[in-house]
Protein backbone atom coordinates (compact mmCIF):
# COMPACT_ATOMS: atom_id res chain seq x y z
CA UNK A 1 0.00 0.00 0.00
CA UNK A 2 1.70 3.27 -0.67
CA UNK A 3 2.54 5.65 1.87
CA UNK A 4 4.03 9.01 1.98
CA UNK A 5 6.54 10.11 5.34
CA UNK A 6 5.70 7.81 7.56
CA UNK A 7 5.70 8.62 11.32
CA UNK A 8 5.32 11.10 13.66
CA UNK A 9 9.31 12.22 13.09
CA UNK A 10 8.90 12.83 9.53
CA UNK A 11 5.12 14.51 10.05
CA UNK A 12 6.61 17.19 12.08
CA UNK A 13 10.22 17.72 9.99
CA UNK A 14 8.07 18.27 6.94
CA UNK A 15 5.81 20.52 8.41
CA UNK A 16 7.97 23.85 8.97
CA UNK A 17 7.08 27.00 9.96
CA UNK A 18 4.66 27.73 7.29
CA UNK A 19 1.24 26.37 9.18
CA UNK A 20 0.78 29.62 11.48
CA UNK A 21 2.28 27.05 14.07
CA UNK A 22 -0.03 24.21 13.03
CA UNK A 23 3.48 22.17 12.89
CA UNK A 24 4.61 23.14 16.16
CA UNK A 25 1.71 22.31 17.53
CA UNK A 26 1.84 18.50 16.69
CA UNK A 27 4.55 17.91 18.91
CA UNK A 28 2.46 17.11 21.90
CA UNK A 29 0.38 14.63 20.55
CA UNK A 30 1.80 11.37 21.77
CA UNK A 31 0.68 10.26 24.93
CA UNK A 32 -0.45 7.53 27.63
CA UNK A 33 -3.86 7.32 29.70
CA UNK A 34 -2.25 5.20 32.52
CA UNK A 35 -4.93 2.92 34.84
CA UNK A 36 -4.79 0.43 37.50
CA UNK A 37 -2.97 -2.93 37.06
CA UNK A 38 -4.21 -5.56 35.48
CA UNK A 39 -6.41 -3.65 33.15
CA UNK A 40 -5.93 -4.33 29.15
CA UNK A 41 -3.96 -1.60 27.45
CA UNK A 42 -5.39 -0.75 24.23
CA UNK A 43 -3.63 1.06 21.47
CA UNK A 44 -4.88 3.85 19.61
CA UNK A 45 -3.30 5.59 16.64
CA UNK A 46 -5.23 8.74 14.71
CA UNK A 47 -3.86 10.76 11.67
CA UNK A 48 -5.09 14.75 12.44
CA UNK A 49 -5.15 16.19 15.79
CA UNK A 50 -8.34 17.52 17.04
CA UNK A 51 -10.62 16.40 13.45
CA UNK A 52 -9.72 12.72 14.71
CA UNK A 53 -12.16 12.71 17.31
CA UNK A 54 -10.00 10.11 18.92
CA UNK A 55 -7.40 12.64 19.35
CA UNK A 56 -8.75 13.89 22.31
CA UNK A 57 -8.48 10.70 24.23
CA UNK A 58 -4.80 12.23 24.32
CA UNK A 59 -5.57 15.54 26.49
CA UNK A 60 -5.22 14.53 30.00
CA UNK A 61 -8.08 16.96 31.27
CA UNK A 62 -10.53 14.50 28.47
CA UNK A 63 -9.14 11.79 29.95
CA UNK A 64 -10.80 12.45 33.41
CA UNK A 65 -14.13 12.80 31.62
CA UNK A 66 -13.41 8.84 30.55
CA UNK A 67 -15.26 7.00 34.01
CA UNK A 68 -14.01 3.68 32.88
CA UNK A 69 -10.13 4.45 31.63
CA UNK A 70 -7.97 3.33 34.41
CA UNK A 71 -10.44 0.48 36.34
CA UNK A 72 -11.58 -1.28 32.71
CA UNK A 73 -8.90 -0.44 30.39
CA UNK A 74 -6.13 1.88 30.02
CA UNK A 75 -5.01 3.83 26.71
CA UNK A 76 -1.92 4.67 24.77
CA UNK A 77 -2.69 6.87 22.11
CA UNK A 78 0.12 7.93 19.09
CA UNK A 79 -0.17 9.78 16.05
CA UNK A 80 0.51 8.78 12.34
CA UNK A 81 0.92 10.98 9.19
CA UNK A 82 -1.28 8.83 7.41
CA UNK A 83 -4.19 6.38 7.53
CA UNK A 84 -2.34 3.79 5.69
CA UNK A 85 0.90 4.11 8.06
CA UNK A 86 -1.57 3.53 10.63
CA UNK A 87 -2.76 0.32 9.46
CA UNK A 88 0.74 -0.53 9.49
CA UNK A 89 0.75 -0.45 12.59
CA UNK A 90 -2.62 -2.03 13.67
CA UNK A 91 -1.10 -5.18 11.20
CA UNK A 92 1.93 -5.36 13.51
CA UNK A 93 0.36 -5.57 16.55
CA UNK A 94 1.61 -2.53 17.72
CA UNK A 95 -1.62 -0.52 18.30
CA UNK A 96 -5.51 -1.90 18.58
CA UNK A 97 -7.35 0.47 17.05
CA UNK A 98 -6.70 3.32 14.61
CA UNK A 99 -8.28 6.54 12.53
CA UNK A 100 -8.93 5.18 8.75
CA UNK A 101 -11.00 6.15 5.82
CA UNK A 102 -12.51 5.15 3.11
CA UNK A 103 -9.77 3.29 0.99
CA UNK A 104 -7.38 2.10 4.13
CA UNK A 105 -10.30 0.57 5.59
CA UNK A 106 -11.82 -1.05 1.96
CA UNK A 107 -8.07 -2.39 1.63
CA UNK A 108 -7.55 -3.55 5.22
CA UNK A 109 -10.90 -5.34 4.51
CA UNK A 110 -10.29 -6.95 1.50
CA UNK A 111 -6.49 -7.85 1.49
CA UNK A 112 -7.07 -8.94 5.15
CA UNK A 113 -3.69 -6.84 5.91
CA UNK A 114 -4.24 -7.27 9.74
CA UNK A 115 -3.89 -10.63 10.36
CA UNK A 116 -7.88 -12.20 11.42
CA UNK A 117 -9.01 -8.77 9.58
CA UNK A 118 -10.37 -5.87 11.18
CA UNK A 119 -13.67 -4.18 11.93
CA UNK A 120 -15.12 -1.12 12.32
CA UNK A 121 -16.20 -0.04 15.96
CA UNK A 122 -17.33 3.95 15.55
CA UNK A 123 -17.78 6.63 12.72
CA UNK A 124 -15.48 9.67 12.87
CA UNK A 125 -16.96 12.12 10.58
CA UNK A 126 -18.57 12.34 7.24
CA UNK A 127 -17.93 13.78 4.27
CA UNK A 128 -19.86 16.00 1.60
CA UNK A 129 -22.52 17.05 4.27
CA UNK A 130 -24.82 19.91 2.95
CA UNK A 131 -24.12 21.71 6.04
CA UNK A 132 -20.63 21.13 6.82
CA UNK A 133 -17.54 20.75 5.47
CA UNK A 134 -16.33 19.12 2.96
CA UNK A 135 -12.89 18.27 1.77
CA UNK A 136 -11.99 20.97 -0.39
CA UNK A 137 -9.16 21.53 -3.22
CA UNK A 138 -8.00 25.43 -2.59
CA UNK A 139 -5.56 26.95 -5.15
CA UNK A 140 -3.71 30.24 -4.33
CA UNK A 141 -5.54 33.32 -4.73
CA UNK A 142 -4.24 34.66 -7.94
CA UNK A 143 -3.96 31.32 -9.60
CA UNK A 144 -5.30 30.79 -12.76
CA UNK A 145 -6.56 27.69 -11.46
CA UNK A 146 -10.12 28.17 -9.94
CA UNK A 147 -12.18 25.26 -11.26
CA UNK A 148 -11.76 21.46 -11.93
CA UNK A 149 -10.63 21.85 -15.38
CA UNK A 150 -7.99 24.45 -14.34
CA UNK A 151 -6.12 21.19 -12.67
CA UNK A 152 -5.24 19.16 -15.93
CA UNK A 153 -1.27 19.10 -16.28
CA UNK A 154 -1.24 20.53 -12.97
CA UNK A 155 0.75 19.79 -9.77
CA UNK A 156 -1.86 18.67 -7.17
CA UNK A 157 -0.89 18.14 -3.51
CA UNK A 158 -1.69 14.86 -1.23
CA UNK A 159 -0.97 13.76 2.09
CA UNK A 160 -0.30 10.18 0.54
CA UNK A 161 -1.59 8.12 -2.43
CA UNK A 162 -3.65 5.56 -2.03
CA UNK A 163 -6.01 7.10 0.94
CA UNK A 164 -9.56 8.55 0.92
CA UNK A 165 -8.05 11.91 0.28
CA UNK A 166 -6.53 10.90 -2.96
CA UNK A 167 -10.03 9.27 -3.99
CA UNK A 168 -11.38 12.48 -3.39
CA UNK A 169 -9.81 13.86 -5.92
CA UNK A 170 -9.62 10.68 -8.34
CA UNK A 171 -13.10 10.83 -8.47
CA UNK A 172 -13.91 14.37 -9.18
CA UNK A 173 -11.09 14.33 -12.06
CA UNK A 174 -13.20 11.75 -13.63
CA UNK A 175 -16.36 13.40 -13.24
CA UNK A 176 -14.30 16.11 -15.84
CA UNK A 177 -12.80 13.67 -18.10
CA UNK A 178 -9.49 14.56 -16.56
CA UNK A 179 -6.84 11.34 -16.39
CA UNK A 180 -6.00 11.53 -12.68
CA UNK A 181 -2.75 8.69 -13.58
CA UNK A 182 -1.32 10.51 -16.46
CA UNK A 183 -3.00 14.16 -16.87
CA UNK A 184 -1.99 15.61 -13.36
CA UNK A 185 0.74 14.88 -11.27
CA UNK A 186 0.45 13.99 -7.47
CA UNK A 187 2.83 15.26 -5.21
CA UNK A 188 3.00 13.61 -1.65
CA UNK A 189 3.04 16.27 1.32
CA UNK A 190 2.34 16.08 4.97
CA UNK A 191 -0.62 18.44 5.40
CA UNK A 192 0.87 21.33 7.23
CA UNK A 193 3.29 21.98 4.08
CA UNK A 194 0.39 21.94 1.98
CA UNK A 195 0.13 26.25 2.22
CA UNK A 196 3.86 27.08 1.84
CA UNK A 197 3.92 24.68 -1.09
CA UNK A 198 0.84 26.33 -2.96
CA UNK A 199 2.63 30.05 -2.02
CA UNK A 200 5.94 28.84 -3.53
CA UNK A 201 4.53 27.05 -6.73
CA UNK A 202 5.75 23.75 -5.66
CA UNK A 203 2.31 22.75 -6.23
CA UNK A 204 -0.67 24.40 -8.04
CA UNK A 205 -3.14 23.20 -5.51
CA UNK A 206 -4.07 21.09 -2.61
CA UNK A 207 -6.53 19.20 -0.73
CA UNK A 208 -7.55 20.19 2.96
CA UNK A 209 -8.72 18.83 6.00
CA UNK A 210 -11.18 21.24 7.70
CA UNK A 211 -8.67 21.94 10.48
CA UNK A 212 -5.67 23.32 7.89
CA UNK A 213 -8.72 25.18 5.60
CA UNK A 214 -9.13 27.48 8.17
CA UNK A 215 -5.53 28.36 7.13
CA UNK A 216 -6.36 28.25 3.37
CA UNK A 217 -9.44 30.67 3.65
CA UNK A 218 -7.40 33.15 5.83
CA UNK A 219 -4.87 33.29 2.74
CA UNK A 220 -7.08 33.93 0.52
CA UNK A 221 -7.16 31.16 -1.61
CA UNK A 222 -9.61 29.76 -4.17
CA UNK A 223 -11.68 26.80 -3.91
CA UNK A 224 -11.53 25.01 -6.91
CA UNK A 225 -13.92 22.00 -5.79
CA UNK A 226 -14.98 20.51 -3.05
CA UNK A 227 -16.36 16.96 -2.15
CA UNK A 228 -20.36 18.71 -1.71
CA UNK A 229 -19.18 19.27 -6.08
CA UNK A 230 -18.15 15.20 -6.26
CA UNK A 231 -20.74 13.32 -4.18
CA UNK A 232 -24.42 13.62 -4.81
CA UNK A 233 -24.96 12.84 -0.70
CA UNK A 234 -23.03 12.29 2.14
CA UNK A 235 -20.96 9.61 3.20
CA UNK A 236 -18.95 8.16 6.37
CA UNK A 237 -15.28 9.19 5.69
CA UNK A 238 -13.57 8.30 8.34
CA UNK A 239 -13.60 5.35 11.06
CA UNK A 240 -12.61 4.28 13.87
CA UNK A 241 -11.35 0.29 13.34
CA UNK A 242 -9.99 -2.31 15.03
CA UNK A 243 -8.29 -5.42 15.28
CA UNK A 244 -10.84 -8.45 15.37
CA UNK A 245 -8.08 -10.43 17.49
CA UNK A 246 -8.09 -7.58 20.12
CA UNK A 247 -11.63 -7.46 19.89
CA UNK A 248 -11.94 -10.70 20.60
CA UNK A 249 -8.91 -10.25 23.42
CA UNK A 250 -10.10 -7.24 25.03
CA UNK A 251 -13.80 -7.62 24.56
CA UNK A 252 -14.24 -5.85 27.87
CA UNK A 253 -11.96 -3.73 27.70
CA UNK A 254 -13.18 -2.27 24.37
CA UNK A 255 -16.98 -2.15 25.55
CA UNK A 256 -15.59 -0.06 28.25
CA UNK A 257 -13.61 2.55 25.91
CA UNK A 258 -17.06 2.40 23.73
CA UNK A 259 -19.15 3.78 26.47
CA UNK A 260 -16.33 6.55 27.06
CA UNK A 261 -15.88 7.38 23.56
CA UNK A 262 -18.97 7.61 23.23
CA UNK A 263 -19.43 10.26 26.82
CA UNK A 264 -16.31 11.83 25.54
CA UNK A 265 -17.79 13.11 22.18
CA UNK A 266 -20.99 14.28 23.62
CA UNK A 267 -18.66 16.27 26.08
CA UNK A 268 -17.32 17.92 23.34
CA UNK A 269 -20.42 19.11 21.86
CA UNK A 270 -21.40 20.36 25.67
CA UNK A 271 -18.54 22.08 26.34
CA UNK A 272 -16.94 23.64 22.98
CA UNK A 273 -15.68 26.34 23.92
CA UNK A 274 -13.84 24.29 27.49
CA UNK A 275 -12.14 21.80 24.97
CA UNK A 276 -11.48 23.60 21.83
CA UNK A 277 -9.06 25.56 25.06
CA UNK A 278 -7.95 22.25 26.13
CA UNK A 279 -7.00 21.08 22.55
CA UNK A 280 -5.09 23.92 21.32
CA UNK A 281 -3.28 24.02 24.74
CA UNK A 282 -2.09 20.55 24.16
CA UNK A 283 -1.26 20.20 20.77
CA UNK A 284 0.24 23.38 20.81
CA UNK A 285 -2.06 25.07 17.97
CA UNK A 286 -3.62 28.47 17.63
CA UNK A 287 -6.88 28.57 19.70
CA UNK A 288 -7.94 30.64 16.64
CA UNK A 289 -7.63 27.82 14.10
CA UNK A 290 -9.09 25.22 16.51
CA UNK A 291 -12.09 27.81 17.15
CA UNK A 292 -12.63 28.21 13.64
CA UNK A 293 -14.16 24.78 12.66
CA UNK A 294 -14.15 22.64 15.43
CA UNK A 295 -17.69 21.47 15.68
CA UNK A 296 -18.77 24.31 14.14
CA UNK A 297 -20.18 24.55 9.76
CA UNK A 298 -16.77 25.02 8.80
CA UNK A 299 -16.54 21.39 10.38
CA UNK A 300 -17.52 17.56 9.19
CA UNK A 301 -20.52 16.23 9.84
CA UNK A 302 -19.88 14.21 13.60
CA UNK A 303 -23.50 14.16 14.90
CA UNK A 304 -23.70 10.47 15.08
CA UNK A 305 -20.66 8.20 16.24
CA UNK A 306 -22.53 5.02 15.13
CA UNK A 307 -22.13 3.62 11.60
CA UNK A 308 -24.58 3.66 8.91
CA UNK A 309 -24.35 0.46 7.00
CA UNK A 310 -25.93 2.15 3.79
CA UNK A 311 -24.05 4.79 3.79
CA UNK A 312 -21.01 2.86 4.74
CA UNK A 313 -21.98 0.50 1.97
CA UNK A 314 -22.21 3.15 -0.95
CA UNK A 315 -18.67 4.48 0.28
CA UNK A 316 -17.00 0.92 -0.06
CA UNK A 317 -19.02 0.46 -3.45
CA UNK A 318 -17.61 3.73 -4.82
CA UNK A 319 -14.44 2.77 -3.87
CA UNK A 320 -14.50 -0.25 -5.80
CA UNK A 321 -15.71 1.55 -8.71
CA UNK A 322 -13.02 4.32 -8.75
CA UNK A 323 -10.52 1.07 -8.48
CA UNK A 324 -8.87 1.32 -5.43
CA UNK A 325 -10.32 -2.20 -4.18
CA UNK A 326 -10.65 -4.81 -6.62
CA UNK A 327 -14.63 -5.33 -5.89
CA UNK A 328 -16.47 -4.08 -2.90
CA UNK A 329 -18.06 -6.35 0.02
CA UNK A 330 -20.84 -6.74 2.79
CA UNK A 331 -19.76 -4.06 5.15
CA UNK A 332 -21.91 -5.41 7.45
CA UNK A 333 -19.45 -8.51 8.20
CA UNK A 334 -16.53 -5.78 9.17
CA UNK A 335 -18.76 -3.28 11.14
CA UNK A 336 -20.25 -3.11 14.64
CA UNK A 337 -22.06 -0.41 16.77
CA UNK A 338 -22.44 -3.71 19.59
CA UNK A 339 -19.40 -0.93 21.33
CA UNK A 340 -21.37 2.19 21.31
CA UNK A 341 -24.32 2.95 23.21
CA UNK A 342 -26.69 5.66 21.86
CA UNK A 343 -25.22 9.24 22.35
CA UNK A 344 -26.94 12.65 22.75
CA UNK A 345 -25.15 14.96 20.32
Amino acid sequence: MPHANSGRRAFLKSSGAAAVGVGAGLSGCLGLGLGGGGSSTLGLAFTVPVENLGSLLDIPEIQDQAGNLGDAYQLEVSQNSSTPDSLNQMAAGEVDMALLTTVSYASAVQQEAVPGNISMIATDFWDAHPEHYGFTIYSKGDSDVTEVADLEGKKLGVNSLGTGIHAVYVKRLRQADIDPENDVQFVELPFPSFTSAIKDGRVDAGIYPALFAVQARSEGFNPVFSSQDTWDEEYPFAYMAASNSSLDEKSDAFQAFGEDYRGIVDYAFNNRDEVVSLAAEHFELPESLVDGFFLTEQDYYREDVRIDFERLQAAMDEMANLGFIDESFDVQQFATNEYLPQGSS
